[in-house]
């Protein structure tokens, strides 16, 4: 056993370069115009959130209900408040936050109650730079509606 995980370690040592191309953060720039890989789903006056479609995957679930969905999230914040040279300079965004997020759909009666489940993974400044990230990233999400059906829309079973 020690020896499989010294080689695997070896391994990763060796080609730093998938690991680290495959956890790359997209820029801003990426995120609004590669609409093949970046899904929007949800857009308010503070933010815009778009998903990684390759990410995308719903749970398999029986006859009659709704799965749960999951994938990687990136929203966009916009600056607050925003100036001229914001627009002008098209400077907008002040931070972007990867989120790893299930959301998901229960039907009660008539009603669904949606749920969504954020697990921020980092916030980056728009060109991709770790940052820490000044607001509250435990705030209740209150697009779990907007974003389960956007989600919805676009993915596919997984089964």
């Amino acid at each position: 056993m020690k020896k499989e995980l010294a080689a695997l370690a070896l391994a990763c040592a060796l080609i730093p370069g998938v690991s680290m191309a495959a956890d790359k953060l997209p820029s801003s720039e990426k995120l609004m115009n590669d609409y093949d890989k970046y899904v929007v789903v949800y857009t308010s006056d503070d933010e815009r959130i778009y998903a990684d479609a390759d990410t995308i995957e719903r749970d398999p679930v029986s006859a009659g209900e709704l799965p749960v969905i999951r994938a990687t999230l990136y929203a966009e914040i916009y600056k607050d408040p925003l100036t001229w040279p914001d627009y002008g300079n098209y400077r907008m965004v002040d931070y972007i936050l990867r989120y790893d997020t299930a959301v998901g759909a229960d039907q009660l009666g008539q009603k669904i109650k949606y749920r969504i489940l954020n697990k921020l993974e980092g916030a980056y400044t728009p060109d991709g730079k770790a940052v820490s990230y000044p607001g509250n990233p435990n705030e209740p999400a209150d697009e779990a509606e907007d974003i389960y059906i956007a989600l919805y829309r676009v993915s596919k079973t997984s089964y």
